[in-house]
């Protein structure tokens, strides 16, 4: 079974004691809109919504948000336009898209307590059920490319992959590497 990865997604977790109010990361997104290379048209504020996005960044081929989803925060990465390139290059891409993204929120004004983001736990989603569907058959198509990909970061059999069961769901692997990484020396390992 071959899969041409589209509608990806990545949740990068935060330490809860960093995650900041929604005001901090609304005024900390509002700039990426005319800063960025990006087509980024708006920013929304969704803390009413429980179990879901906090502030959201809408652009026209990438979304970023603070996600509250599962009871767990994090910065989500989530790819809406058709990718061009590999599998392969389409991971890469757009992982390391979240990495330096994390890594200017680590270090932006607006917020009191820096986020802190534990690249050690990510999750791997695709959007699409009809790419891929929840099956251990779509784990068993991505699992080499994603391996390749998190081999580059962690290290060789230096972390876990875990497939979602709730057939309900969408496709999604949690990653857990065995140490903590920092952002900028995830980021390191893609230069």
């Amino acid at each position: 079974m071959a899969i041409n990865l589209q509608n990806i997604q990545w949740k990068l977790h935060l330490d809860e004691s960093t995650v900041g109010t929604p005001h901090e990361w609304f005024r900390a997104f509002a700039p990426w809109i005319p800063d960025s290379p990006e087509v980024f048209v708006d920013v929304a504020d969704y803390s009413h919504v429980e179990d879901g996005p906090v502030v959201f960044l809408s652009g026209h081929n990438v979304c970023y948000s603070l996600d509250a989803t599962g009871r767990r925060n994090g910065l989500l990465y989530e790819r809406r336009q058709p990718a061009e390139g590999t599998n392969p290059e389409k991971l890469e891409e757009s992982f390391t898209a979240l990495l330096k993204h994390a890594a200017l929120l680590e270090t932006d004004p607006e917020f009191k307590v820096k986020p802190k983001f534990l690249v050690h736990d990510v999750k791997f989603i695709v959007n699409n059920r009809g790419i891929a569907p929840n099956n251990d058959e779509t784990l068993a198509a991505v699992k080499p490319e994603l391996s390749a990909l998190l081999d580059k970061v962690y290290g060789a059999g230096a972390y876990t992959l875990t497939r979602e069961q709730d057939k309900r769901q969408r496709f999604m692997v949690h990653i857990k590497a065995n140490a903590p990484v920092a952002v900028n020396e995830a980021l390191k390992k893609f230069e």
